[in-house]
């Protein structure tokens, strides 16, 4: 017998997982939260804009490293994560003569390596009181669980452990044009890579016992691999109308992918406590194997910088994700830039994205004809970034440092029956950069 807890809801909320994105990369993006669409010259700036290439002087190499610690916590539970990993690797080939003012002053080349997001973090909740049980929800849909359910539906208590990791990296191959010190042309190839692995353990508690004196149970055991390719483009430009101002936008196509979801999970009585003593255990193991096709979010960014002279500058950025599956996500990035003397400079940033599922969101729906056995729901809320960064640019030598605190807020719904579970999460990142340019 086949049990199998998932809807096409869930496999929306799998997309909608996998186009998630983090302000991560070289310190100096870091530091200024993001907000480098109209700024350029930095090799996650490029991520986002690819014109920003085009205001490369010179040829240069960037390696980054990333250290985070996670943490996530409910009022009565709380944990922790830490992770090591390098989020970007680049080199610009840089082709021109900057000693030019008119005409085609450089054509740039980069190739990279970005994360863009990390999945990494354990959610612990505790025990609270439920309403509904998830084997009476699963009856409801008329999958026979031999159980009887429906009068143990009330009176129960509840938690869920969540265990998740993987991550969504970029490939890139970018070109950027600089013309006359005024407009900024470019356009990239993408290509991504996926993983997200999610393991839940969700157990019930009745108020109630059996002829042997054993407490009614229930545990849902349940994992998910999810893992594949895409590949996109990437179109920018920036304009100087001015010396002092700066003008960015780009667009990022819609991405199209393959995912490999492989699924594994155990629904149990653990001590047969909702049956005869002597009844056998009963319990389903479903493994699956599915190859789909997707197509990712297009992504919009607009950005403005204000320079003031060589002492630094001011930007502020509006990024857009769409896609038909879920709501649009809204993010606002500002970005502080000082330079106290040449070859120095201090970096500040905030920035604040909303969810893909505003309002209330709809927890995925138990479907007995799929084979899925994840009936949990995780719904971003809202998430805000503050940071701040120190580097030194000399004349062969890139060092950069930066600190990053992401603040976000989480529902984790058990299964389409049970009440959310309000979940804090923060992020504690410390990047360091390091490059060589000619």
């Amino acid at each position: 017998m086949v049990l199998g807890v998932c809807s096409l809801t869930g496999r929306a909320q799998d997309y909608s997982r996998l186009s998630e994105r983090d302000i991560m990369g070289t310190s100096r993006y870091v530091g200024m939260s993001g907000a480098m669409t109209a700024v350029g010259g930095d090799p996650s700036a490029v991520a986002d804009n690819p014109a920003g290439l085009g205001v490369y002087l010179r040829s240069e190499a960037m390696l980054t490293m990333d250290f985070q610690s996670d943490h996530a916590w409910t009022d009565d539970a709380r944990s922790t994560r830490r992770l090591f990993m390098v989020p970007q690797a680049s080199f610009v080939f840089s082709y021109g003569n900057p000693y030019e003012d008119e005409g085609v002053i450089a054509n740039n080349f980069m190739i990279s390596y970005q994360r863009l997001k990390t999945f990494h973090r354990t959610i612990e909740t505790g025990q609270q009181p439920g309403e509904t049980s998830l084997g009476s929800v699963i009856a409801s849909t008329g999958v026979d669980l031999k159980m009887d359910y429906p009068q143990y539906r009330n009176n129960i208590s509840n938690e869920i452990s969540l265990k998740e990791s993987g991550y969504v990296n970029q490939y890139a191959l970018d070109w950027g044009m600089n013309i006359s010190h005024k407009f900024y042309l470019g356009a990239g190839m993408r290509l991504y890579s996926y993983r997200l692995s999610s393991d839940a353990d969700y157990y019930e508690r009745f108020d109630a016992y059996n002829e042997q004196g054993k407490q009614f149970d229930l545990e849902n055991e349940n994992s998910v691999l999810m893992h594949g390719v895409g590949f996109g483009g990437s179109f920018g430009v920036i304009y100087r109308p001015c010396g002092w101002v700066r003008l960015g936008a780009s667009f990022q196509t819609p991405t199209v992918n393959t995912l490999n979801t492989h699924t594994q999970g155990t629904l149990s009585a653990q001590t047969d406590s909702l049956r005869y003593s002597d009844a056998p255990n009963m319990s389903w193991r479903v493994t699956e194997r599915d190859e789909d096709s997707y197509t990712a979010p297009w992504h919009a960014s607009f950005g403005a910088a204000l320079q003031v002279g060589d002492y630094g500058m001011l930007s502020l950025q509006y990024d857009l994700t769409h896609a038909r599956y879920m709501d649009n996500i809204h993010t606002l990035k500002a970005g502080l830039e000082f330079v106290p003397v040449v070859g120095l400079y201090i970096n500040a940033g905030y920035a604040y994205s909303s969810t893909f599922k505003k309002g209330d969101p709809a927890p995925v729906l138990i479907d007995p004809t799929l084979e899925r056995q994840d009936a949990h729901s995780l719904f971003p809320r809202r998430t805000q970034y503050v940071s701040a960064g120190i580097g030194y640019r000399g004349r062969f030598v890139v060092a950069q440092m930066a600190y990053q605190y992401r603040w976000q807020r989480l529902q984790l719904y058990a299964h389409q029956a049970a009440s959310p579970y309000d979940i804090n999460t923060d992020t504690h990142r410390i990047v360091f950069t390091i490059g060589w340019h000619n």
